[in-house]
């Protein structure tokens, strides 16, 4: 089982706007809403493989309880912790099908007590004993510090259990100093975790994740946008190159990227493939309006299109 750990939730409110304009009243027919945060859109993804998938986040309020019903509404199998620090927060998507990608607005959510986060930790730490990996995704909720994180980490990895860690910021550091399994960041992320500019090309990526490498992590991948992906490991690095596409919004890709290379490793595919399958995903995803979801039809096509090559 693949266990999304998902410490920061929201309910995602996605409006669509054919030719949105800033400063003026608009109206829109076209609106989804759906349980999000990072972690929600790569259940989301995984679904949609068929991947058996569990998702842990602490929920409060109307709004919890809301994200709750939402992911059940899709079969999105979760354990919730209840936190009393307030409503789980709101993020709104703003997507024009001219504008070439989507604008989100994104809550900060409520400042947990250390009760909240005990009790979230406490809930990812038993369910875990029943998954092969686990996805540490987003960010960490207002009051937690982010050595509380790397401590969850610790504690899952001397269970025995690998994290692939999808996060950013002090979030990352302490992370890395866990030293998980795997670490999957953008090209931003990844310059800034090395105190360098962002990466954006295949050379730089590859130097710097050899570097990222070298701070403990068995496996180390960074999305490049329409570039694809690179993934490095033990045995070697990794380009998976998509066919250009007509993006529609990139919010939740990154996520379906995850979901599918998480996906092919559960499967027993080897890492280039996995990586080509999480590549696939992720150009799928950005044919759609939402984060995480998935016309398998997109992905199968998108699969068959996207070439794997050893980067050096």
């Amino acid at each position: 089982m693949l266990l999304i750990i998902t410490p920061n939730p929201a309910l995602d409110r996605t409006m669509v706007f054919p030719g949105l304009r800033l400063g003026a009243v608009q109206r829109t027919e076209d609106v989804v809403v759906a349980a999000g945060g990072k972690g929600l859109n790569v259940a989301r993804a995984a679904h949609s493989l068929g991947q058996k998938a569990l998702v842990c986040a602490p929920l409060g309020g109307l709004t919890g309880e809301m994200v709750a019903r939402l992911a059940d509404a899709e079969g999105l199998a979760g354990r919730w912790s209840r936190q009393g620090a307030g409503e789980t927060r709101t993020c709104v998507l703003l997507v024009d099908p001219e504008g070439g990608d989507a604008t989100a607005l994104n809550e900060a959510g409520p400042v947990f007590a250390a009760a909240d986060w005990d009790a979230f930790q406490a809930m990812v730490l038993s369910a875990a004993c029943d998954s092969q990996l686990c996805l540490l995704s987003g960010s960490l909720p207002r009051g937690v510090a982010p050595a509380a994180l790397g401590y969850l980490i610790d504690q899952l990895g001397t269970a025995g259990r690998r994290v692939i860690v999808d996060t950013s910021g002090t979030a990352l550091t302490a992370s890395l100093a866990a030293r998980p399994y795997g670490v999957k960041v953008n090209g931003a992320e990844l310059g800034a975790t090395l105190g360098r500019g962002e990466v954006t090309d295949l050379a730089d990526a590859v130097v710097a994740l050899a570097a990222l490498r070298t701070r403990g992590v068995g496996l180390a991948a960074v999305s490049l946008g329409a570039q694809g992906a690179l993934v490095a490991d033990a045995t070697g690095t990794w380009w998976a190159c998509p066919p250009p596409i007509t993006l529609l919004s990139s919010v939740g890709c990154g996520d379906s990227l995850l979901a599918g290379m998480a996906t092919g490793l559960l499967r027993g595919l080897p890492l280039p493939e996995a990586l080509r399958l999480g590549v696939a995903c992720g150009s799928a995803d950005a044919l759609t309006i939402g984060g995480g979801r998935l016309d398998m039809a997109d992905v199968e096509r998108l699969v068959r299109l996207t070439r794997i090559e050893r980067a050096r």
